[in-house]
């Protein structure tokens, strides 16, 4: 569904998101067709700051969820002035608010409440503080039990060493398949892929080095990459952005490529399993060195 633009509803703007989040409340307790509503976000794992969203999702009895989940967009109105409303895929509706100081994200779920999408609860990637800090609404007590087996679970993922066997060899055949790139001349498609691919995979193997995938089932490696590495990796990973001069991009990619090389021998030591290391040796043979050359 494409973008709409909707500008109605007469309620004051929201303060925050934590003013949305009480009118979301309040609007799933005055509506019986609603039987619960969980924070499955940052704001339930304590994690939240002004600018933060919503992340909501609302249990439908299974009769009013084709009905609910069609008035959806009428419906949301009543928490405040929508700017934007759309669609990304079949359970997900995703709007901006106009706050009092800037525009506030609402992203929401709708699950019919039957056995399976309760059932499904177990498997979500939250580990929220406690259960009230997810459970909003729960008018039948059903969403209760699911919701305490999740309280502080671990995000890491349970088999590592299978991510990693398949984590590892993706990233060096993006490291050759950008170099090629890279021959046949800058390019914004080859700066993507530094930029994208390429720096967002080698934030992942910066993370296996120095242990820190506690929430690697629920958000991008690069999150927290700051706090979470020393200051002297940080450093490196930093001089791996390409500046904006078409030159800069083979730079990069040498850097990247020796950054790698030496955390990924340290990675496949520390959880002994293999890595392409005669590959890698032969893609900082071929890439400029520390002078850039």
């Amino acid at each position: 569904m494409a973008p709409t633009s909707l500008r109605s509803a007469p309620s004051p703007p929201p303060q925050d998101h934590h003013d949305l989040r009480r009118r979301l409340v309040d609007a799933v307790i005055a509506d019986d067709r609603v039987i619960g509503l969980l924070d499955y976000g940052s704001t339930s794992e304590g994690r939240d700051d002004r600018w933060s969203d919503v992340d909501s999702s609302l249990f439908i009895r299974p009769p009013d969820y084709e009905a609910f989940a069609a008035e959806w967009a009428s419906w949301q109105r009543q928490l405040g002035t929508v700017l934007l409303h759309y669609k990304p895929n079949d359970i997900c509706w995703w709007s901006v608010f106009d706050g009092a100081g800037f525009p506030i994200r609402l992203d929401v779920n709708l699950y019919p409440a039957d056995g399976e999408h309760l059932g499904l609860l177990h498997t979500w990637p939250n580990a929220p503080l406690s259960v009230d800090a997810m459970l909003l609404v729960d008018k039948e007590g059903l969403l209760r039990p699911h919701v305490e087996a999740i309280v502080g679970q671990s995000l890491v993922p349970p088999d590592l060493r299978a991510i990693m066997e398949a984590f590892i060899p993706n990233f060096w055949y993006y490291v050759v398949r950008t170099w090629c790139r890279l021959q046949r001349g800058p390019s914004m498609t080859s700066r993507y892929e530094i930029h994208f691919m390429l720096l967002g995979s080698l934030a992942g193997l910066l993370r296996m080095e120095a242990g820190r995938m506690e929430r690697w089932r629920s958000a991008d490696a690069i999150a927290g990459i700051e706090d979470d590495i020393s200051p002297e990796r940080l450093a490196a990973y930093r001089a791996c952005v390409p500046g904006l001069d078409d030159g800069d991009l083979d730079i990069a990619l040498g850097r990247i490529v020796r950054l790698a090389a030496e955390v990924n021998a340290n990675v496949s030591v520390g959880y002994a399993v293999d890595w392409p290391a005669e590959l890698a040796q032969r893609m900082i043979a071929v890439t400029p060195g520390p002078g850039g050359t």
